[in-house]
């Protein structure tokens, strides 16, 4: 049997990956191995294989990383014709896919992408959810909550829904740690983050009628759906935690989790999200709140957390601003829903963001406002924007500060207030914000406070913010 896995290795030096499927099923029928005892075989050599890559500490180069990919293909197609076994997938968990992750780097996208694909792609196929959630799923948990400090978020949704508990992930890694003693320590927090979302987006998309299987667990077996509602329940509570901690933890929840959050609930209001006898519902309305009262936090501290809040806001408006125009929609569903337009502090940053001192941030704000704009592009409503605009006698609005009285002043003696208050009984709202847009990237650098004017002149008090409702 050595000499069975050395060839093997070899080959897989060798061989496509894709044709890896075909070459082991040949073996197997000439050999007539098990695919259970060439699985546990391979599974052995794994650890001899990438030994001496760990210990370098050093990127993988191509030819690593293809022989590595076809390994773990080659793994996974045994552990899937297998069958569903929940020892073989532990063991697949602790000897092989953790320790491989924490020798692969974060930029290595590709290779992550390929391991974590080919495990999840046998998960799929053989419904395996319950096992992923009650192993690996816990341990990347574990290793999100201990980048921030925390030894257990007993909040967590997995821990709730299953019973597992880190001590019970602990439990099963001492059952192998006599061999892979690494795989006791947590993954870093981008590979985590990569790997926890890319399980979330195929258990999105995994049908939902997924055929039953013969597992049997501690817990119920939990199909693709629930799954998914467990693990999104939980990326949601830790996307709010990490937006509150260092640059890199805000980063990993931009780049990582958010996007995916974001994508899962532009198609569904709600999650419920059914546990022992009783439904929880996890709502795309309270989630976009926390998110807001998130990005309110981080405009109050130093320049690289405003920075961040502008990107989240980009974010979000990317994935809901199309959703959250002025369509017919039922007035209650409506009222239910979050509208940040409808938010005078979301406004007043924006306009803050216009004028600020470093040059990205202005582009973020003006970038957004755009965004907005083309909620309805080609209509006359237009987000915070009434048709019917009151003219006051004195166009400084109340509670100015000197240096907006002072801004004013200098606008209306290069005409912008007079030339407004001229023609825009004739503009159309979307006219009138295109204007002050083409206004404001001939100013944009050189004369940042006569924006402040403009956007006056706009009507854009925090009130009538709130006249979206008569579009």
């Amino acid at each position: 049997m050595a000499s069975l896995v050395s060839s093997l290795s070899n080959s897989f030096r060798q061989v496509p990956q894709a044709g890896i499927p075909a070459m082991l099923d040949c073996i197997l029928a000439a050999t007539a191995s098990s695919p259970s005892s060439l699985f546990a075989l391979l599974l052995d050599a794994f650890h001899d294989l990438t030994k001496d890559i760990a210990k370098d500490g050093k990127k993988l180069d191509s030819d690593q990383c293809n022989h590595v990919s076809s390994f773990v293909c080659g793994v996974c197609h045994l552990l899937e014709k297998s069958g569903v076994n929940s020892d073989a997938f532990q063991s697949f968990t602790w000897k092989c896919f953790i320790p491989l992750m924490k020798i692969v780097h974060a930029c290595d996208r590709e290779m992550l992408n390929q391991t974590t694909e080919s495990f999840v792609d046998v998960v799929i196929k053989t419904n395996s959810w319950g096992v992923l959630e009650e192993t690996l799923v816990p341990f990347l948990i574990r290793s999100v909550g201990l980048s921030m400090g925390m030894l257990q978020n007993e909040e967590s949704a997995i821990y709730q829904w299953t019973g597992s508990s880190v001590s019970q992930v602990s439990i099963q890694q001492r059952n192998y740690s006599d061999m892979i003693e690494e795989s006791m320590f947590p993954l870093s927090l981008p590979i985590s983050c990569h790997i926890l979302t890319s399980i979330l987006d195929a258990a999105l998309q995994s049908h939902p009628e997924a055929p039953t299987t013969n597992l049997i667990l501690a817990n119920e077996c939990c199909y693709a759906e629930n799954f998914a509602g467990h693990l999104l329940w939980d990326l949601c509570n830790i996307s709010v935690q990490l937006l509150s901690q260092s640059w890199e933890h805000r980063s990993c929840t931009i780049s990582f989790l958010l996007p995916l959050i974001f994508k899962a609930f532009v198609s569904h209001k709600t999650f419920e999200i059914s546990a022992h006898g009783k439904t929880y519902v996890l709502s795309r309305t309270c989630f976009l709140k926390e998110i807001w009262s998130c990005c309110k936090a981080l405009f109050s501290l130093g320049t690289l957390e405003r920075r961040d809040a502008y990107t989240v806001l980009s974010l979000y408006l990317s994935y809901f601003s199309s959703t959250e125009g002025c369509e017919d929609v039922n007035a209650s569903d409506k009222a239910k829903e979050f509208d940040i337009r409808t938010e005078s502090e979301f406004w007043g940053e924006i306009k803050r963001g216009l004028v600020d001192k470093e040059g990205l941030v202005r582009k973020q704000s003006l970038h957004i406002l755009k965004t907005i704009l083309d909620v309805n592009e080609g209509s006359q409503c237009y987000p915070g924007v009434p048709e019917k605009v009151s003219h006051q006698k004195n166009s400084s609005p109340r509670g100015m500060t000197k240096r907006g009285r002072w801004a004013d002043k200098e606008a209306k003696s290069l005409g912008v207030g007079k030339i407004c208050q001229s023609v825009d009984l004739f503009l159309t709202s979307q006219q009138r914000w295109l204007a002050f847009i083409l206004l404001y990237e001939m100013l944009e650098e050189y004369g940042t406070h006569l924006v402040e004017a403009a956007w006056n002149h706009q009507e854009m008090e925090p009130t009538i913010v709130y006249a979206i409702e008569s579009c």
